[in-house]
């Protein structure tokens, strides 16, 4: 082989191997705490409301889990398919149930979405530079506020599926669901390989519609 044609190989190859290193699947994990402010009629159900989550992302799906004694909720969905599956797992019971679109708008604390205003203020957060955003629930109309930034690019989980994709990355994020304010903050987030396990939904889980789940009495 000359000279010329060595080169023109070695260019061709190092074009095909970018084009490929970069259709890599993007997978890690995000550790995030969490914060409620809650009435004084609710303040007891402080004890059992988890104060942190953890993600794990590969591609296209994510999965969150969130643990709180021997109670545990893990909301497993995949964007592309508006797919959305809820384990609920306790010492005494194990249940999935099945979100599909209507039933994800239905949950979720901004229906219809939120109307942005954006800030002058930064701050970092998890090592990363964000920009506030105040909110505004379209149904409501309760503000809020967020931070997001534009140096990641991270597909949405079941924590941050309400917010618009276009203003980056959500890394802290107050929002009211009923009269509870949560505040969520991303503690870390580590880009390495997810167990794909972590997806599947384990046998002796019994199924409810998400209906059926609502109109369960609460427990004391």
């Amino acid at each position: 082989m000359s000279v010329k044609k060595a080169s023109l190989y070695l260019i061709i190859s190092l074009a095909l191997f970018s084009s490929c290193s970069r259709k890599k699947v993007v997978q890690g994990s995000i550790s995030y705490n969490i914060e409620y402010q809650l009435p004084d009629s609710l303040h007891k159900y402080l004890l059992y409301l988890p104060k942190s989550a953890k993600v794990y992302f590969k591609g296209d799906s994510a999965v969150s889990i969130q643990q709180m004694n021997d109670e545990s909720t893990t909301i497993i969905t995949h964007k592309p398919t508006d797919f959305m599956r809820v384990l609920l797992s306790s010492s005494a019971k194990k249940y999935v149930i099945d979100y599909n679109k209507a039933d994800q708008a239905e949950e979720s604390p901004a229906r219809l979405g939120y109307s942005y205003t954006v800030g002058t203020d930064t701050q970092t957060i998890a090592g990363h530079k964000a920009l506030k955003y105040g909110l505004t629930n379209k149904v409501t109309g309760e503000t809020a506020e967020a931070w997001f930034t534009k140096d990641l690019s991270v597909i949405p989980n079941s924590l941050t599926m309400a917010f618009d994709t276009t203003k980056g990355f959500p890394l802290a994020f107050t929002v009211s669901h009923g009269p509870m304010v949560i505040k969520t903050t991303v503690k870390d987030i580590k880009f390495e390989p997810v167990p794909p396990a972590i997806f599947s939904t384990p046998i002796g889980y019994e199924p409810l519609t998400p209906k059926q789940l609502r109109e369960m009495p609460v427990e004391n």
